[in-house]
Protein backbone atom coordinates (compact mmCIF):
# COMPACT_ATOMS: atom_id res chain seq x y z
CA UNK A 1 0.00 0.00 0.00
CA UNK A 2 1.10 3.18 -0.45
CA UNK A 3 0.56 6.43 1.38
CA UNK A 4 0.37 10.22 0.55
CA UNK A 5 1.07 13.01 2.84
CA UNK A 6 0.19 16.62 2.24
CA UNK A 7 3.31 18.68 3.08
CA UNK A 8 2.99 21.90 0.96
CA UNK A 9 1.50 24.22 3.71
CA UNK A 10 3.32 26.97 4.40
CA UNK A 11 2.78 27.52 8.33
CA UNK A 12 2.13 31.42 9.15
CA UNK A 13 0.46 30.47 12.38
CA UNK A 14 3.70 28.81 13.40
CA UNK A 15 5.76 31.71 13.23
CA UNK A 16 8.37 29.51 11.83
CA UNK A 17 11.09 30.61 8.64
CA UNK A 18 11.76 27.26 7.75
CA UNK A 19 8.69 25.51 5.85
CA UNK A 20 6.28 23.76 8.05
CA UNK A 21 6.65 20.05 7.14
CA UNK A 22 10.11 21.25 8.31
CA UNK A 23 9.30 22.11 11.99
CA UNK A 24 11.74 20.90 14.34
CA UNK A 25 10.39 18.58 17.09
CA UNK A 26 12.57 17.76 19.35
CA UNK A 27 15.50 18.06 16.95
CA UNK A 28 13.43 16.39 14.37
CA UNK A 29 11.44 17.30 11.65
CA UNK A 30 7.57 17.18 11.76
CA UNK A 31 6.99 15.24 8.39
CA UNK A 32 10.59 12.90 9.42
CA UNK A 33 8.08 11.55 12.20
CA UNK A 34 5.36 11.04 9.78
CA UNK A 35 7.57 9.03 7.54
CA UNK A 36 9.26 7.19 10.42
CA UNK A 37 5.55 6.20 11.56
CA UNK A 38 4.40 4.86 8.10
CA UNK A 39 7.90 2.85 7.99
CA UNK A 40 6.95 1.16 11.29
CA UNK A 41 3.21 0.59 10.36
CA UNK A 42 5.21 -1.19 6.98
CA UNK A 43 4.20 1.20 4.63
CA UNK A 44 7.35 1.98 2.27
CA UNK A 45 5.95 3.69 -0.99
CA UNK A 46 5.85 7.69 0.32
CA UNK A 47 4.43 9.80 -2.07
CA UNK A 48 4.94 13.78 -0.71
CA UNK A 49 3.51 16.38 -2.08
CA UNK A 50 5.31 19.97 -1.61
CA UNK A 51 5.63 23.17 -3.00
CA UNK A 52 8.92 23.81 -1.25
CA UNK A 53 12.32 23.51 -2.85
CA UNK A 54 13.66 23.55 0.69
CA UNK A 55 11.41 20.12 1.42
CA UNK A 56 12.27 18.21 -1.76
CA UNK A 57 15.89 18.76 -0.46
CA UNK A 58 15.08 17.24 2.72
CA UNK A 59 13.42 14.77 1.85
CA UNK A 60 15.39 13.88 -1.73
CA UNK A 61 15.63 10.10 -1.49
CA UNK A 62 12.76 9.50 1.21
CA UNK A 63 9.98 9.49 -0.53
CA UNK A 64 8.87 10.03 -3.88
CA UNK A 65 8.41 13.96 -4.27
CA UNK A 66 5.36 15.57 -6.23
CA UNK A 67 5.50 19.29 -6.50
CA UNK A 68 2.18 20.88 -6.16
CA UNK A 69 2.22 23.93 -8.89
CA UNK A 70 -0.42 26.08 -7.55
CA UNK A 71 -0.66 26.53 -3.75
CA UNK A 72 -3.66 28.52 -4.06
CA UNK A 73 -5.67 26.42 -4.82
CA UNK A 74 -6.15 25.07 -1.14
CA UNK A 75 -5.01 21.58 0.50
CA UNK A 76 -7.64 19.68 -1.83
CA UNK A 77 -5.48 20.40 -5.10
CA UNK A 78 -2.62 18.66 -3.37
CA UNK A 79 -4.22 15.72 -2.53
CA UNK A 80 -5.16 15.30 -6.17
CA UNK A 81 -1.63 15.79 -7.55
CA UNK A 82 -1.20 12.99 -4.43
CA UNK A 83 -4.29 10.65 -5.44
CA UNK A 84 -3.33 11.01 -9.15
CA UNK A 85 0.54 9.79 -8.28
CA UNK A 86 -0.81 7.03 -6.28
CA UNK A 87 -2.79 5.32 -9.17
CA UNK A 88 -6.51 3.57 -9.19
CA UNK A 89 -5.31 1.80 -5.89
CA UNK A 90 -6.39 2.18 -1.94
CA UNK A 91 -3.68 4.81 -0.20
CA UNK A 92 -3.40 6.30 3.35
CA UNK A 93 -3.38 9.83 3.34
CA UNK A 94 -1.60 11.66 6.16
CA UNK A 95 -0.87 15.18 6.58
CA UNK A 96 2.80 16.38 7.35
CA UNK A 97 1.46 18.80 10.09
CA UNK A 98 -0.30 16.03 12.26
CA UNK A 99 1.94 14.07 14.44
CA UNK A 100 0.56 10.58 15.35
CA UNK A 101 1.49 6.84 17.01
CA UNK A 102 2.21 4.48 14.23
CA UNK A 103 -0.32 2.09 16.23
CA UNK A 104 -3.27 3.66 15.34
CA UNK A 105 -2.18 3.40 11.72
CA UNK A 106 -1.69 -0.53 12.49
CA UNK A 107 -4.98 -0.67 14.04
CA UNK A 108 -6.66 1.32 10.88
CA UNK A 109 -5.04 -1.43 8.51
CA UNK A 110 -5.82 -4.35 10.54
CA UNK A 111 -9.43 -3.52 10.30
CA UNK A 112 -9.30 -4.05 6.50
CA UNK A 113 -11.67 -0.64 5.38
CA UNK A 114 -13.27 -1.29 2.55
CA UNK A 115 -14.40 2.18 2.45
CA UNK A 116 -13.12 5.41 2.77
CA UNK A 117 -12.57 6.46 5.97
CA UNK A 118 -11.37 8.76 8.75
CA UNK A 119 -9.70 8.31 11.82
CA UNK A 120 -11.57 10.14 14.68
CA UNK A 121 -11.14 11.29 18.03
CA UNK A 122 -14.66 11.02 20.18
CA UNK A 123 -12.75 13.17 23.08
CA UNK A 124 -13.87 16.38 22.41
CA UNK A 125 -12.54 18.22 25.38
CA UNK A 126 -9.18 17.15 24.50
CA UNK A 127 -8.35 18.88 21.57
CA UNK A 128 -8.78 22.45 20.43
CA UNK A 129 -12.01 22.06 19.13
CA UNK A 130 -12.21 25.58 18.01
CA UNK A 131 -9.74 25.52 15.50
CA UNK A 132 -10.26 21.54 14.85
CA UNK A 133 -12.29 19.93 12.21
CA UNK A 134 -14.98 18.91 13.38
CA UNK A 135 -17.13 15.67 12.50
CA UNK A 136 -20.65 14.27 13.06
CA UNK A 137 -20.90 10.89 12.99
CA UNK A 138 -24.18 8.58 13.11
CA UNK A 139 -24.42 5.33 15.23
CA UNK A 140 -23.34 3.05 12.14
CA UNK A 141 -20.29 5.06 12.00
CA UNK A 142 -20.88 6.61 8.87
CA UNK A 143 -20.09 10.77 8.85
CA UNK A 144 -22.62 12.84 8.04
CA UNK A 145 -21.10 15.70 8.07
CA UNK A 146 -17.55 17.40 8.12
CA UNK A 147 -16.26 21.00 8.44
CA UNK A 148 -14.24 23.27 11.04
CA UNK A 149 -18.08 25.50 11.36
CA UNK A 150 -20.32 22.64 12.71
CA UNK A 151 -22.56 23.45 15.65
CA UNK A 152 -23.43 20.15 15.97
CA UNK A 153 -20.82 17.03 16.48
CA UNK A 154 -19.80 14.23 18.31
CA UNK A 155 -16.17 13.65 16.53
CA UNK A 156 -12.93 15.59 15.72
CA UNK A 157 -11.06 15.06 12.50
CA UNK A 158 -7.30 13.19 13.04
CA UNK A 159 -5.93 14.38 9.80
CA UNK A 160 -5.68 9.89 9.21
CA UNK A 161 -7.19 8.93 6.16
CA UNK A 162 -7.74 5.01 4.43
CA UNK A 163 -8.54 6.26 1.15
CA UNK A 164 -10.17 4.53 -2.49
CA UNK A 165 -10.48 5.13 -5.53
CA UNK A 166 -13.22 7.06 -4.72
CA UNK A 167 -11.36 9.75 -3.23
CA UNK A 168 -9.01 10.47 -6.62
CA UNK A 169 -12.56 10.33 -8.87
CA UNK A 170 -14.57 12.95 -6.57
CA UNK A 171 -11.09 15.15 -6.11
CA UNK A 172 -11.30 15.68 -10.02
CA UNK A 173 -14.78 17.28 -9.56
CA UNK A 174 -13.52 20.30 -8.07
CA UNK A 175 -12.33 23.86 -9.53
CA UNK A 176 -10.55 26.75 -8.30
CA UNK A 177 -9.68 26.49 -4.58
CA UNK A 178 -10.63 23.72 -2.45
CA UNK A 179 -9.75 21.54 0.88
CA UNK A 180 -9.47 17.97 1.88
CA UNK A 181 -12.28 18.41 3.97
CA UNK A 182 -14.47 19.61 0.59
CA UNK A 183 -13.24 16.38 -0.77
CA UNK A 184 -14.52 14.11 2.27
CA UNK A 185 -18.07 16.46 2.83
CA UNK A 186 -18.58 15.41 -1.04
CA UNK A 187 -18.34 11.88 0.18
CA UNK A 188 -20.20 11.74 3.18
CA UNK A 189 -23.19 13.46 1.35
CA UNK A 190 -22.88 10.45 -1.03
CA UNK A 191 -22.19 7.96 2.19
CA UNK A 192 -19.07 6.70 1.10
CA UNK A 193 -16.94 8.04 4.27
CA UNK A 194 -16.75 5.71 7.15
CA UNK A 195 -14.92 6.96 10.32
CA UNK A 196 -12.57 4.50 13.01
CA UNK A 197 -12.32 5.35 16.21
CA UNK A 198 -8.79 6.44 17.77
CA UNK A 199 -9.76 7.95 20.71
CA UNK A 200 -7.39 7.29 23.25
CA UNK A 201 -4.42 6.94 21.10
CA UNK A 202 -1.76 9.50 20.54
CA UNK A 203 -2.17 12.58 17.96
CA UNK A 204 -1.67 16.43 17.89
CA UNK A 205 -2.12 18.64 15.13
CA UNK A 206 1.23 20.54 14.88
CA UNK A 207 -0.41 24.12 13.77
CA UNK A 208 0.33 27.26 16.02
CA UNK A 209 3.63 27.26 18.76
CA UNK A 210 0.93 26.09 21.43
CA UNK A 211 0.46 23.59 20.04
CA UNK A 212 4.10 22.77 18.86
CA UNK A 213 4.76 22.78 22.71
CA UNK A 214 1.74 20.54 24.05
CA UNK A 215 3.30 17.91 20.82
CA UNK A 216 6.69 18.28 22.70
CA UNK A 217 5.08 17.62 26.10
CA UNK A 218 3.37 14.42 25.09
CA UNK A 219 5.87 13.20 23.34
CA UNK A 220 8.49 13.62 26.36
CA UNK A 221 6.19 11.70 28.42
CA UNK A 222 5.33 9.11 26.28
CA UNK A 223 9.06 8.25 27.43
CA UNK A 224 7.60 6.14 30.45
CA UNK A 225 6.62 2.47 29.55
CA UNK A 226 4.69 0.46 31.58
CA UNK A 227 7.11 -1.63 32.68
CA UNK A 228 9.12 0.95 34.23
CA UNK A 229 9.92 0.00 37.93
CA UNK A 230 8.83 1.85 41.55
CA UNK A 231 12.13 3.74 41.34
CA UNK A 232 12.31 4.60 37.28
CA UNK A 233 8.77 5.45 37.43
CA UNK A 234 8.60 8.37 40.18
CA UNK A 235 12.35 9.51 40.58
CA UNK A 236 14.56 8.39 37.71
CA UNK A 237 12.19 9.27 34.61
CA UNK A 238 11.66 12.93 36.13
CA UNK A 239 15.20 13.79 36.13
CA UNK A 240 15.96 11.30 32.75
CA UNK A 241 13.42 13.12 30.69
CA UNK A 242 14.70 16.45 31.60
CA UNK A 243 18.30 15.91 30.75
CA UNK A 244 17.47 14.07 27.56
CA UNK A 245 15.39 17.40 26.44
CA UNK A 246 18.57 18.87 26.39
CA UNK A 247 20.60 15.73 24.59
CA UNK A 248 18.35 16.03 22.15
CA UNK A 249 19.53 18.69 20.49
CA UNK A 250 23.13 17.48 21.10
CA UNK A 251 25.26 15.63 18.81
CA UNK A 252 25.64 12.43 21.39
CA UNK A 253 23.91 9.17 20.12
CA UNK A 254 22.19 6.34 22.09
CA UNK A 255 25.19 4.26 22.30
CA UNK A 256 27.48 7.33 23.35
CA UNK A 257 25.41 7.72 26.48
CA UNK A 258 24.89 3.92 26.72
CA UNK A 259 29.07 4.25 27.71
CA UNK A 260 29.15 7.18 29.21
CA UNK A 261 26.17 6.14 31.73
CA UNK A 262 29.21 2.70 32.25
CA UNK A 263 31.37 4.54 33.03
CA UNK A 264 29.80 6.51 35.86
CA UNK A 265 28.97 2.78 37.26
CA UNK A 266 32.89 2.04 36.57
CA UNK A 267 33.54 5.20 38.55
CA UNK A 268 31.21 4.50 41.47
CA UNK A 269 32.63 0.92 41.56
CA UNK A 270 36.43 1.88 42.09
CA UNK A 271 35.00 4.92 44.77
CA UNK A 272 33.61 2.18 46.38
CA UNK A 273 36.39 -0.51 46.45
CA UNK A 274 38.32 3.07 48.15
CA UNK A 275 35.66 3.08 50.69
CA UNK A 276 34.50 6.48 49.84
CA UNK A 277 30.85 4.88 50.30
CA UNK A 278 28.65 8.42 49.79
CA UNK A 279 30.13 9.49 46.85
CA UNK A 280 30.16 5.68 45.44
CA UNK A 281 26.60 5.52 46.08
CA UNK A 282 25.36 8.81 44.66
CA UNK A 283 27.17 8.02 41.33
CA UNK A 284 25.69 5.00 40.93
CA UNK A 285 22.57 6.33 41.03
CA UNK A 286 23.59 9.22 38.15
CA UNK A 287 24.20 5.68 36.37
CA UNK A 288 21.00 4.78 37.25
CA UNK A 289 19.23 8.22 35.75
CA UNK A 290 21.80 8.15 32.74
CA UNK A 291 20.76 4.61 32.12
CA UNK A 292 17.40 5.67 31.32
CA UNK A 293 18.51 8.64 28.95
CA UNK A 294 20.04 6.13 26.21
CA UNK A 295 16.59 4.66 25.23
CA UNK A 296 14.83 8.29 25.86
CA UNK A 297 17.00 9.66 22.92
CA UNK A 298 17.28 7.07 20.45
CA UNK A 299 13.24 7.08 20.81
CA UNK A 300 13.25 10.76 20.33
CA UNK A 301 15.88 10.50 17.49
CA UNK A 302 14.44 7.57 15.67
CA UNK A 303 17.45 5.73 15.80
CA UNK A 304 16.22 2.37 18.14
CA UNK A 305 18.41 -0.59 16.64
CA UNK A 306 18.48 -4.08 18.22
CA UNK A 307 22.34 -4.18 18.20
CA UNK A 308 21.50 -0.49 20.57
CA UNK A 309 19.77 -2.48 23.06
CA UNK A 310 21.90 -5.06 23.19
CA UNK A 311 24.87 -2.78 23.84
CA UNK A 312 23.17 -1.08 26.85
CA UNK A 313 22.16 -4.27 28.41
CA UNK A 314 25.67 -5.87 28.04
CA UNK A 315 27.09 -2.94 29.40
CA UNK A 316 24.57 -2.65 31.83
CA UNK A 317 25.35 -5.94 33.18
CA UNK A 318 29.12 -5.15 33.45
CA UNK A 319 28.33 -1.74 35.71
CA UNK A 320 25.85 -3.45 38.08
CA UNK A 321 28.09 -7.03 38.78
CA UNK A 322 31.66 -4.06 39.03
CA UNK A 323 29.28 -2.14 41.05
CA UNK A 324 28.86 -5.26 43.78
CA UNK A 325 32.55 -6.18 43.31
CA UNK A 326 33.69 -2.94 44.25
CA UNK A 327 31.23 -2.83 47.69
CA UNK A 328 32.49 -6.90 48.06
CA UNK A 329 36.14 -5.19 48.10
CA UNK A 330 36.12 -2.39 50.78
CA UNK A 331 35.55 -5.31 53.39
CA UNK A 332 36.19 -8.69 51.59
CA UNK A 333 35.94 -11.05 54.30
CA UNK A 334 32.37 -9.90 55.81
CA UNK A 335 30.84 -8.99 52.56
CA UNK A 336 32.29 -11.60 50.23
CA UNK A 337 29.08 -14.71 50.32
CA UNK A 338 25.97 -11.56 50.55
CA UNK A 339 27.48 -10.03 48.26
CA UNK A 340 28.23 -13.12 45.44
CA UNK A 341 24.28 -13.96 46.41
CA UNK A 342 23.40 -10.89 45.32
CA UNK A 343 25.20 -10.64 41.99
CA UNK A 344 23.92 -13.91 41.34
CA UNK A 345 19.90 -12.52 41.73
CA UNK A 346 21.34 -9.33 40.44
CA UNK A 347 22.22 -11.62 36.99
CA UNK A 348 19.05 -13.84 37.40
CA UNK A 349 17.13 -10.91 37.16
CA UNK A 350 18.32 -9.46 34.34
CA UNK A 351 18.80 -13.00 32.70
CA UNK A 352 14.83 -13.52 33.48
CA UNK A 353 13.70 -10.27 31.82
CA UNK A 354 15.88 -10.81 28.92
CA UNK A 355 14.15 -14.28 28.27
CA UNK A 356 10.51 -13.03 29.15
CA UNK A 357 11.22 -10.15 26.31
CA UNK A 358 12.25 -13.27 23.56
CA UNK A 359 8.95 -15.00 24.25
CA UNK A 360 6.62 -11.10 24.21
CA UNK A 361 6.08 -11.54 28.08
CA UNK A 362 5.92 -8.36 29.88
CA UNK A 363 6.37 -7.84 33.63
CA UNK A 364 3.59 -5.73 35.33
CA UNK A 365 3.05 -6.58 38.90
CA UNK A 366 4.84 -5.37 42.01
CA UNK A 367 6.39 -8.88 42.63
CA UNK A 368 7.33 -9.10 39.14
CA UNK A 369 9.32 -5.69 38.71
CA UNK A 370 9.89 -5.49 42.54
CA UNK A 371 13.86 -5.87 42.17
CA UNK A 372 14.26 -4.33 38.17
CA UNK A 373 17.52 -2.74 37.98
CA UNK A 374 16.46 1.19 38.86
CA UNK A 375 15.15 -0.50 42.23
CA UNK A 376 18.51 -2.39 42.69
CA UNK A 377 20.93 0.83 42.20
CA UNK A 378 18.55 2.97 44.12
CA UNK A 379 18.85 0.39 47.34
CA UNK A 380 22.71 0.59 46.99
CA UNK A 381 22.78 4.45 46.67
CA UNK A 382 20.81 4.45 50.12
CA UNK A 383 23.23 1.62 51.32
CA UNK A 384 26.51 3.95 50.22
CA UNK A 385 25.14 7.00 51.63
CA UNK A 386 23.76 5.44 55.02
CA UNK A 387 26.35 3.03 55.38
CA UNK A 388 24.48 -0.05 55.58
CA UNK A 389 26.22 -1.81 52.90
CA UNK A 390 25.93 -5.13 54.65
CA UNK A 391 22.40 -4.79 55.45
CA UNK A 392 21.66 -3.45 51.46
CA UNK A 393 23.51 -6.87 49.87
CA UNK A 394 21.08 -8.99 52.08
CA UNK A 395 18.64 -7.15 50.66
CA UNK A 396 19.42 -7.69 47.51
CA UNK A 397 20.33 -11.54 48.04
CA UNK A 398 17.15 -11.87 49.55
CA UNK A 399 14.59 -10.17 46.83
CA UNK A 400 16.44 -10.55 43.49
CA UNK A 401 16.92 -14.45 43.92
CA UNK A 402 13.29 -14.88 45.44
CA UNK A 403 11.83 -12.87 42.62
CA UNK A 404 13.89 -14.60 40.09
CA UNK A 405 12.29 -17.97 41.68
CA UNK A 406 8.76 -16.62 41.25
CA UNK A 407 9.68 -15.75 37.51
CA UNK A 408 10.56 -19.41 37.25
CA UNK A 409 7.48 -20.59 38.74
CA UNK A 410 5.33 -18.05 36.29
CA UNK A 411 7.01 -19.62 33.32
CA UNK A 412 6.74 -23.15 34.45
CA UNK A 413 3.15 -22.69 35.04
CA UNK A 414 2.80 -20.65 31.42
CA UNK A 415 4.82 -23.23 29.04
CA UNK A 416 3.96 -26.51 31.32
Amino acid sequence: MKAVILAAGRGKRLKCSRPKPLTLLLSRTLIDRVIDNLKKAGIDEIIVVYSDDRVKAELEGKAELVFNDDIGKGGGYSLLKGASAVGDEDFLLLMSDHIFDSESLVKLLSSKPNITTLCIDRNLKGHDSEDATRVLVDREGNVTSIGKELKEYNAIDTGIFYCTPDVTNITRDFAGKFSVTDVMGKLALKKKLKTFDITGDFWCDVDTREKLKEAEDILLNSLIKPTDGIISKHINRKISIKISKFLVNTHLTPNMISFISFLFGLFSAALFAMGQSIIAGIVAQISSILDGCDGEIARLKGLVSPSGAIFDAILDRYADMLIILGIIASNPQSLWLVGGLAMLGSYSISYTSSKAELRGITFTRLYEVLMNRDTRLFLIFLGGITGFLYAILVILALFTNLVAFLRIFYFSKRYE
